[in-house]
């Protein structure tokens, strides 16, 4: 699957994806970098850790017909994993379609939400146009996205319940769908959006997403990214925010399924009081590779940017993780923290840390740190004294170390399925029951 061999495509096919010339031309601009530019290799310093000849050598087909069976039903027992309640704001999309839509009616007065399959042509122009420092793969999902979400919120909106985005893969082999969200949040609105990106666990697709986020002056938004493909899996997915003066962004970041994920998190603090919250969890196990690239750009002053990730390494695991923060010229009062902190349960997995700091300015606050251990010894030796088994006090141990991540997700039965993943041992009187 060469650059060419998908410039090709996107050109047999460009009538068949829906947008106006102005789209189109877009698209093909789209398809330009990114055949400039090609997949990227570990020649490059920001993938230095993380090869996709996986996705260079296979054959995907980037524009997925709708499936045959695509009906709520089908996807039943995926849907309910989701943990959604009665009443609950979803949309469910199958292999990159939309299948149904329970939310956009239950939205208030000011809030719109729309497929952007029938609303390209809405889109600002520049919604359309990539960033330099967007990653090729990013103007691959633009040239190709053919449906998504769009969420637009009036001044003041606020909407009160949690919208959930279920994305789910078909049991289709070789399905690479180009899923795109496009978050436009008006002044002093406030909004909580779920994603959750799950699989049958038979498919070997690959899911290339792109997220972008605008928020104006005092805007808020929660966002919290569950990944739980299936084991053979492909994840790739570019996150882009914008944040004007005094709007808050808190996002969290939960993988874990896929062979291979790259996730890339891109936040511009524009104006004064702009702030972001990033957590993440991360479970690489079993031949899992999950690498996580964030940048969070200080571009104005009185900003403020947090992050705190985590992950769990099993036996025969990767995990890498990049966090850059950088405090532009002639800013002050930046206040920004992060930390990388990493558990190996096996002595053949391995993490790869990097938080980094670049500072052109004065009158900052600004840290970082990482650890890498085991589960601690005198804690196991603490629980084990108080008759708790090993394996048990070693689940324990392993469930506190998530649950500060996992208790900030809006989705109920995650401390089970992490405990299913890594078939970790509990005390009888702490099991509980599945979610609904």
């Amino acid at each position: 699957m060469t650059p060419q061999e998908l410039t090709d495509r996107l050109r047999q096919n460009l009538s068949r994806l829906p947008g106006s010339a102005a789209v189109q031309a877009a698209r093909e601009a789209a398809m330009n970098a990114f055949s400039g530019a090609g997949f990227p290799s570990r020649k490059l310093e920001d993938w230095r850790y993380t090869d996709l000849r996986a996705l260079s050598e296979a054959s995907f087909d980037l524009l997925p017909t709708r499936p045959d069976d695509a009906s709520p039903d089908a996807y039943a027992r995926l849907i309910a994993t989701a943990g959604l309640k009665t009443g609950s704001l979803w949309l469910l999309f199958v292999d990159g379609h939309l299948i149904v839509d329970r939310a956009s009616g239950g939205l208030p007065r000011g809030a719109t939400l729309s497929n952007l399959g029938e609303s390209w042509d809405d889109l600002d122009p520049a919604a359309l146009q990539m960033r330099g420092d967007s990653p090729p793969l990013a103007a691959l999902n633009m040239a190709f996205a053919s449906q998504g979400a769009w969420l637009r919120l009036g001044e003041g909106t606020i909407v009160e319940q949690p919208i959930h985005l279920l994305l789910i893969d078909s049991d289709r082999p070789s399905q690479a769908p180009q899923p795109r969200l496009q978050i436009d949040i008006g002044r002093d609105a406030r909004a909580t959006l779920v994603q959750h990106y799950l699989g049958t666990g038979a498919s070997s697709g690959w899911t290339n997403a792109l997220t972008r986020i605008s928020m104006q002056a005092g805007a808020g938004l929660t966002l919290t990214r569950l990944q739980d493909h299936g084991p053979e899996h492909l994840h790739t997915e570019l996150l882009e925010a914008d944040l004007a003066a005094g709007a808050q962004l808190d996002i969290t970041y939960i993988d874990l399924g896929g062979k291979l994920v790259r996730n890339d998190v891109q936040i511009k603090l524009r104006e004064p009081e702009a702030g972001c919250d990033l957590a993440g969890l991360f479970v690489a196990t079993g031949g899992q590779h999950v690498d996580n690239h964030l940048r969070v750009d200080h571009c104005a002053s009185s900003t403020r940017s947090r992050e705190v990730f985590r992950s769990i390494i099993g036996e025969h695991g990767r995990g890498v993780f990049n966090g850059k923060v950088i405090v532009h010229k002639q800013t002050r009062g930046i206040d920004a923290r992060q930390t990388s902190d990493n558990l190996l349960l096996s002595d053949r997995g391995e993490i790869d840390t990097k938080p980094e700091l670049e500072i052109y300015a004065d009158d900052v606050k600004c840290a970082h740190g990482a650890t890498v251990g085991e589960l601690d010894e005198e804690q196991l030796f603490y629980l084990k004294s108080r008759g708790i088994a090993d394996p048990a006090a070693r689940g324990l141990l392993t469930l506190a170390f998530a649950n500060e991540i996992l208790s900030r997700a809006s989705i109920t039965g995650l401390q089970r399925r992490l405990t299913d993943k890594l078939d970790l041992e509990l005390p009888e009187d702490l099991q509980w029951n599945p979610a609904p």
